[in-house]
């Protein structure tokens, strides 16, 4: 038996047969189409990929500079409170962010104050029932 199939594995297609070049045709014909709709896919691919790291860099950028904003007005804040910078020494653009900074914390303050009173009202209600 094995060398039955050894023998049929040896056998030639015979490349003249109307069945081969059929096959061949209809071969060539959806490789070719694959073959050009994969480069499409990947053309597209690689130009959403292009698009999505520019937005995210773009998006990056702008959170480090919010960052940046942020951590500037705390320390200019800090030095405000330790005395290191008197009042006349600041410029009135600094002066409206810091007003700006303290209205943000005090906000900050209140909602949180607001929670902690809605989260004792209700240990209040659970130990009254």
């Amino acid at each position: 038996m094995k060398e039955n199939t050894q023998e049929k594995s040896l056998v030639q297609v015979n490349e003249n047969s109307i069945f081969y070049k059929i096959k061949k045709f209809f071969r060539n014909l959806f490789r070719k189409d694959t073959e050009v709709e994969s480069n499409d896919v990947v053309k597209e691919n690689i130009s959403n990929n292009i698009e999505n790291e520019t937005k995210k860099s773009a998006f990056k950028e702008s959170i480090k500079n919010i960052e940046d904003e942020e951590t500037k007005l705390l320390k200019l804040q800090k030095q405000y409170r330790s005395g290191e910078i008197k009042e006349e020494e600041l410029t009135q653009e600094q002066v409206n962010s810091l007003c700006a900074l303290y209205d943000k914390q005090i906000a900050n303050l209140k909602k949180s104050n607001e929670m902690r009173k809605q989260k004792l009202l209700e240990y209040r209600r659970k130990l009254q029932a």
